[in-house]
Order: structure tokens, then C-alpha cells, then sequence
């Protein structure tokens, strides 16, 4: 089996849409009228965003994305130091967590 959907509610559902598009490339398929939005990657996975006006996510909730070398790991990493994202925790050697 593969997990291959996920629904993300969120209380700004534009600007978590531009958010995955403009970091990690995901494409709008689908919008409906209460704005609900499909967001599809490169291989398929297909993450729905749906407004929730209390986003109460649990300590530690997280979303990983696999990535194949350090060097493309460091260069996504650098576009979010180089950005307006508050970055919670810093990365170390190979991406460990300091």
C-alpha cells in the first residue's frame, strides 16, 4: 500500500497553496467554490488543502519530504533561511537535527 493523499486543514488555505507551490513545487489540479484545493507533486501525491478555522496541530506534527543527496537537502534548506519562514530548528551534518 501507498500513501499517496493527505487533507492539510488550514486557516489560509491561499497562502498554504502558494507556500507548497513556491517551495516544493506542488501544482494546483483542483479548487471548489469553498476552497477546498488539490495540490498534486511530481510523482503523484496529492495533498488537499480544506479551511479550518482552528488549526490545533499536535506537538510534534510535522510533514517530511525525501530527498536524495545533502546538497539538495542544504539548497532547500538555504531557501527558507533566505526567506520570510520562521524556521523552528536549524539543521546539522547530514541534516541532523541540532
Amino acid at each position: 500500500m501507498i500513501l499517496n493523499h493527505l487533507d492539510l486543514p488550514v486557516s489560509d488555505i491561499l497562502k498554504a497553496r502558494k507556500f507548497f507551490e513556491h517551495y516544493f513545487d506542488f501544482k494546483c489540479i483542483f479548487e471548489r467554490e469553498d476552497g477546498l484545493t488539490v495540490l498534486l507533486d511530481k510523482i503523484g501525491f496529492a495533498l488537499t488543502l480544506s479551511y479550518s478555522e482552528i488549526c490545533d496541530y499536535p506537538i510534534g506534527f510535522h510533514i517530511g519530504f525525501m530527498l536524495k543527496t545533502e546538497k539538495e537537502l542544504l539548497d532547500n534548506y538555504n531557501k527558507f533561511v533566505n526567506s520570510d519562514i520562521q524556521i523552528v530548528r536549524t539543521i546539522g551534518i547530514l541534516g541532523e537535527a541540532l
